[in-house]
């Protein structure tokens, strides 16, 4: 087919266009070569169709430049997306040169399907095929060409002799290239392949027309018969496709033409007998390794004395594995090198090396053999027998000969006796903080040894009354006032100080206690006692017993129809008790002519008189707990009670003023606002003494439960010791263990910081004893004595959570911490878990940063690392370990980024704690834990560790034309990601689809961080960040805390600029 190379549509646009010298070199190449995409197409059209009557006759030929032709015209009438990589001027030149030629061939010039039309390979092929019809046949045909694939798969297909047993198929390999242009010679369609394997496998197709794309690398079912219908290039192929003629007695056909060179076919028949005898030298080669691995070279044992665990050679190698497969990354196994050292012919010498993955410490990270051995297997066990006997000396292996996975085996019967500690437990009752004032009592000598306190009760901040408090010892500090809440709408509060006065007569004081208690507990008070725990008297009067005297007794209702009316001369009256009704205690509010509401007239048995005189009173409140303000139903209550109208003969008033009745009424809460403090100081005083705690508040809030109703409970307090727990056992088992992986570490901590450790360590300590889970409510309230305090029995066990004392434990952790940092929690700790070996934060931090060798250097961009967090660190190593990952296999590497991410876990943790603690006005306990969710979270950290990034230089070269070359500077963004040293391609692939979701989601997700009222959960989990994003962010954090020698400043200046705080 002669063509006009000028109207190709290539060399139009050459010529159209404004010729460069490039262009006109370009034009002049392809006049003389002719290659351009359409003559190629049709020169390949040619010499395909050649191929095909060469290899299967005259109706291949035809057949397929028909079937080409056809194609062509429909893709362009159905604009194919075939076809979108071609210009229109192409497509059109094509499809009017291939049209022109469909035309010339007509129907009759097509010939049919028959012995004269077919090549004699073709009709030897459908004569085989037809004596091979057997049921459940599968076969193969490989051919070299993918047009001789449509030809011979059409052919066979439509053939008469074949077409009821067999069902053809055709398998194609695939370009991987995007770009790849149409080629009009392409019949074979991939997509319709897909299925082909599946349509094999399950007797949906019998015959499958391939090319070499079938010989490897794709599971294909066993065949009765591999055909090749092409000599097989070289002896590879040959071995690849007898390979798939695996089923019994299958056969494998090599078709030659009549004119193939006999030569060629005594090379074949070589071949395959040189297959035959590497068949049987491998298969000798294995009978004799299998005698080799037979032959038994002796065993050796290591026995643990203390338990008598035994590792045989034998067993070493299961062993090794089980050990990596504790290690915290998965899919980690020993690698084994083999040395074969054999000097003569006959005599094998062999050793072997074990590496095992870098999670494991470097010191005991590799092992050889000790002897030399005839097999690898031997040797192999040799090898994992020393390493693991390296393990057991370096402490990662236990005394059974087992990984450890807690503390140390001293632990292992306690930690089992731990966890079986159940949910609920029974412990001692709340101890009485009275019973320790009531022995002191016992113990005085004289009135002299008395301690005195003024207790000041105000309203608005007026003082209504001062009165003096008697102890036989003394009180702990009460910095803040006692709020007291007498009804919704009246608050009075108390203040407690040391008063300079001294008792003269200790029997005054218990007068005046007498009269203050028989004003308001009569009922309640037993006869003949007045051994009170705690004495009280008028500060005003220091003569205790005339004023007792003068204010004791009642005066009747009658004489206060003479009284005067006035505010001044009913604040000198006490209570008004209603004989009517068994002397029920009532406030005067005044008097009241007559009753213009008779339903508040009290008793209305006796009928009432003109211009009668009533009193005006209301209820006395019968409750004795002004801790806590008023529930609603009871204020309710009072508010009706407000307006109650007393006949004044039905009365009698005491002469004690009501201040003093107010005063009394509020005893049982002051007593038990001092008791919890004396509670606490005796706390501190015994179980705690080593601690040192000055301030005592936070003593009182870490052992109150919700359930005591206390100003504060330990909650808050707990989470922040949560914080300071964790952080401290995390720094002293790394340090302490220098060896130990993160897995090891994580199951340590796990366990010391464990609710059924600590719920142990409080039961152990006595410190159940101390926690206020009974909220005061005055309702049994008597007056306490010293004889019955010192008669009384220690209170009824209680039922107590676990939880409940590990938190309790924390809190007091937290306490410690702020009330003296690290060295005060450490203390605090020392008492609690005395197991572990405590020390300050200091001396561990040496400790660690004294493990990493200062001299060490890192790559050169490591130094745009430090610009992009903000930190030039003085140990190298440091950040090189901090940011590779377990799958490394590079060089300088001393460990994986696992024991750092531990390390830094726990920082972030108790930086956000602190920070979050500190903060005014105080966050409620929920908000604390919603914070630090959000922040020590995996997804928020790899999103960060995604986004923050620097631009660096970068100089782009670029070539112009064959000689000249230029650069161009620019800048491209790093991220910290982009430092991770890992050799994994898993890893790899999971940093490509991360950072493809990355760039979908970084907008929606700073905008929500920035302008947002929530945290974008839903988005940050469809980021679906691999862990390794998080855990470097953890792991520099742990790197720079050890640099910067245990600078959580440092730490928290690095998560400013990563975006977590500010």
């Amino acid at each position: 087919m002669s063509l006009d190379i000028e109207q190709d549509p290539y060399v139009k646009v050459l010529l159209q266009s404004r010729l460069t010298a490039s262009d006109s070199s370009e034009l002049k190449r392809v006049k003389l070569s002719r290659k351009t995409y359409c003559q190629d197409q049709l020169k390949n059209l040619d010499n395909r169709a050649q191929t095909v009557e060469k290899e299967l006759g005259p109706w291949g030929t035809y057949w397929y430049i028909i079937a080409c032709i056809q194609k062509l015209q429909m893709g362009v009438r159905n604009r194919s997306a075939s076809l979108e990589l071609l210009d229109d001027d192409e497509k059109t030149y094509l499809e009017s040169h291939l049209s022109n030629l469909l035309s010339c061939i007509s129907e009759e010039a097509v010939p049919w399907l028959d012995n004269e039309c077919l090549s004699g390979k073709v009709l030897r092929l459908v004569d085989f095929l037809v004596a091979e019809q057997i049921p459940g046949f599968t076969g193969l045909i490989f051919v070299k060409t993918r047009a001789e694939v449509a030809v011979l798969s059409e052919l066979l297909s439509t053939h008469p002799s074949l077409t009821k047993h067999y069902t053809i198929s055709t398998f194609v390999g695939e370009s991987n290239s995007v770009k790849r242009r149409t080629n009009i010679t392409e019949l074979v369609d991939v997509r319709s392949q897909v299925s082909t394997l599946d349509d094999l496998r399950l007797g949906r197709k019998n015959l499958v027309v391939t090319t070499s794309a079938l010989e490897e690398g794709i599971d294909v079912s066993a065949c009765n018969v591999v055909i090749c219908f092409d000599h097989p290039p070289n002896l590879k192929s040959l071995i690849q496709r007898r390979g798939r003629a695996r089923k019994s007695e299958s056969k494998f056909a090599l078709m030659l033409a009549d004119h193939d060179d006999p030569a060629t076919i005594s090379t074949w028949h070589e071949l395959e007998v040189a297959m035959r005898k590497l068949y049987e030298d491998d298969m000798r080669e294995l009978r004799d390794l299998e005698a080799l691995e037979a032959i038994d070279e002796g065993d050796r044992e290591f026995v643990v004395g203390r338990t008598g665990a035994k590792l045989l050679l034998s067993d070493a190698v299961s062993h090794l594995y089980h050990f990596c497969a504790t290690l915290p990354t998965s899919h980690v196994a020993p690698v084994f090198t083999y040395q074969d050292n054999s000097q003569g012919v006959g005599q094998r010498a062999i050793t072997a090396k074990v590496v095992l993955p870098i999670s494991v410490d470097i010191s005991v990270r590799e092992a050889s053999g000790r002897c030399v051995w005839i097999t690898e297997k031997n040797a192999k066990r040799d090898a994992a027998f020393e390493a693991y006997k390296q393990l057991y000396d370096a402490g990662l292996i236990s005394d059974n000969l087992l990984p450890i996975r807690g503390y140390d085996e001293a632990i292992a019967d306690v930690k089992t006796e731990v966890g079986k500690i159940p949910s609920l437990l029974q412990v001692a009752g709340q101890s009485k903080p009275w019973h320790l004032v009531a022995r002191q009592w016992q113990a005085m000598k004289n009135i002299s040894s008395l301690h005195c306190y003024e207790i000041l009760l105000q309203r608005n901040d007026e003082t209504v009354i001062t009165m003096h408090m008697l102890l036989p010892c003394s009180l702990p500090v009460i910095r803040h006032q006692i709020t007291l809440f007498w009804d919704a709408s009246t608050t009075f509060s108390a203040k407690v100080c040391p008063s300079s006065s001294t008792p003269s007569r200790m029997d005054h004081a218990v007068q005046s206690t007498d009269l203050l208690f028989l004003s308001v507990f009569r009922s309640r008070m037993e006869a003949a006692k007045s051994d009170y725990v705690a004495l009280f008297s008028p500060a005003e009067d220091d003569h205790d017993i005339q004023w007792a005297e003068h204010f004791s007794g009642t005066i009747k209702g009658e004489r206060l129809r003479q009284m005067d009316a006035s505010v001044s001369s009913l604040s000198r009256l006490g209570i008004v008790h209603d004989l009517t009704r068994q002397g029920v205690p009532h406030i005067l509010k005044g008097f009241e002519e007559q009753s213009s509401d008779l339903d508040t007239l009290q008793s209305q048995d006796t009928p009432t008189h003109e211009n009668e005189l009533f009193l005006h009173v209301s209820r006395f409140p019968k409750r004795t707990d002004f801790l806590h303000p008023v529930p609603p139903d009871v204020e309710k209550a009072l508010r009706k009670a407000n307006k109650i109208l007393l006949r004044p003969e039905d009365c009698e008033v005491d002469r004690l003023p009501l201040r003093y009745a107010y005063f009394a009424a509020m005893i049982p809460s002051i007593l038990h606002r001092i008791g919890v403090r004396l509670l606490a100081r005796f706390l501190c005083d015994t179980l705690l003494a080593p601690v040192e705690l000055s301030q005592l508040d936070l003593v009182i809030t870490a052992v109150s439960t919700s359930a005591s109703h206390e100003p504060s409970n330990y909650q808050r307090q707990e989470y922040l010791g949560d914080s300071v727990l964790k952080f401290l056992t995390s720094l002293t088992l790394m340090s302490e263990r220098l060896r130990w992986h993160e897995g090891i570490l994580s199951s340590a901590k796990d366990h010391i910081v464990s609710n059924a450790s600590l719920a142990k360590a409080a039961l152990k300590a006595g410190l159940d004893t101390f926690i206020q889970t009974k909220s005061f409510t005055g309702t049994k309230w008597r007056p306490l004595y010293v004889s019955d305090l010192l008669d009384s029995t220690a209170e009824e066990p209680r039922e107590m959570s676990t939880k409940t004392l590990a938190d309790v434990v924390e809190a007091l952790i937290g306490a410690a911490f702020l009330d003296g940092g690290f060295d005060k929690a450490i203390a605090a700790l020392k008492i609690f878990l005395p197991r572990v070996s405590w020390s300050r934060v200091d001396d561990r931090t040496e400790i660690l940063l004294s493990a990493y060798d200062i001299s060490t250097m890192y790559p050169p961009h490591f130094t745009q690392l430090e610009q992009l967090i903000r930190y030039d660190f003085n140990h190298k190593a440091l950040p090189l370990e901090a940011l590779t990952h377990p799958s490394y296999t590079g060089t300088n590497v001393s460990a994986s980024y696992d024991r750092l991410e531990f390390l830094g876990d726990v920082c972030l943790d108790i930086i956000v704690s602190s920070t979050s603690f500190a903060h005014e006005p105080p966050i409620p306990t929920h908000g604390l834990h919603l914070i630090r969710t959000a922040v020590v979270n995996a997804n928020f950290l790899a999103f960060l560790c995604l986004t923050l990034s620097i631009s660096v230089p970068r100089t782009t070269i670029i070539t112009e034309g064959k000689n000249k070359i230029s650069s161009h500077a620019t800048t491209i963004p790093r991220q910290i990601w982009q430092f991770m040293r890992q050799t994994a391609p898993a890893v790899r692939l999971a940093q490509k689809d991360c950072l493809k979701r990355h760039e979908t989601l970084r907008g929606p997700i700073l905008e929500s961080l920035q302008q947002g009222t929530h945290i974008p959960w839903s988005l940050l989990a469809r980021l679906n960040a691999p862990k390794f994003f998080s855990d470097i962010i953890e792991s520099l954090i742990g790197a720079i805390y050890i640099d910067s020698r245990g600078s959580l400043a440092a730490c928290e200046a690095f998560l400013e600029t990563l975006g977590v705080m500010g």
